[in-house]
């Protein structure tokens, strides 16, 4: 059996040579969790953007250090656009026309002529006279003349005026539209003049022409119809 003193001492021996080894060991970690530490502030500093998580587990026996840094860049972007258009036109366009010009055919009114006295048809009327009658109804002519063949239709309006003579006593009232086919230069306006038993003066009425056709001009508008009384 040992002495009681030879095992204190032996358990004292242990005691010291465990602590001469844990004591390295601890100073180990505590300098390994002191450069985690710097690096992660020099990290720190050299970013001002980033996000870093540091998580550091220490045991007796183990040293884990974990480092994760994320950096999120800035981006900045400038377009500038610029555009000029310019657009000019210009057209310029003559036209010049000559007249074409026509003779006259042998006649008047010709339609190539309008409102050129020379080449137009001059319309002139001519008086008419007779006798009224006893009863019933006389015709009145009145002749209308052209001053030459129509080389195109000429037309013209007419209408019966009261003088002496009254309508519808005396004679009937007339008017409306002559008109001269090409080739004609003669037509007749008529007038019935009423008969009667009456003594009385000789009586006059007229034939008014107005509104020619551009082919043609009026030189003698009114023709004087003349009543002779016969009883």
């Amino acid at each position: 059996m040992r002495h009681p003193r030879l095992r204190r001492r032996r358990i004292v021996v242990v005691a010291i040579a465990t602590g001469a080894v844990l004591v390295p060991l601890v100073g180990l970690g505590g300098l390994g969790y002191a450069s985690s530490t710097a690096l992660s502030s020099a990290g720190a500093d050299q970013y001002s953007t980033s996000t870093t998580t540091t998580t550091t587990t220490t045991t007796p026996t183990t040293t884990s250090t974990s480092t994760t840094t994320t950096t999120t860049p800035t981006t900045t972007s400038t377009s500038t656009s610029t555009s000029t258009s310019t657009s000019t036109s210009t057209s310029t366009s003559t036209s010049t026309t000559t007249p074409t010009i026509t003779k006259p055919g042998k006649g008047c009114g010709d339609k190539n002529h309008l409102h050129d006295r020379r080449f137009e048809c001059k319309i002139e009327i001519a008086d008419a006279q007779g006798r009224e009658g006893k009863s019933g109804t006389a015709a009145f002519s009145f002749v209308v003349s052209l001053s030459g063949s129509p080389l195109s239709p000429v037309t013209v309006s007419y209408a019966t005026a009261a003088g002496t003579a009254t309508t519808p006593s005396d004679f009937q009232a007339v008017s409306g539209t002559l008109t001269f086919p090409v080739g004609v230069n003669t037509a007749k306006i008529t007038v019935a003049v009423v008969g009667d038993r009456t003594r009385e003066r000789n009586e006059t009425f007229s034939v008014n022409l107005s509104n020619p056709s551009p082919n043609a001009y009026i030189g003698d508008a009114q023709g004087v119809g003349t009543i002779v009384d016969d009883d």
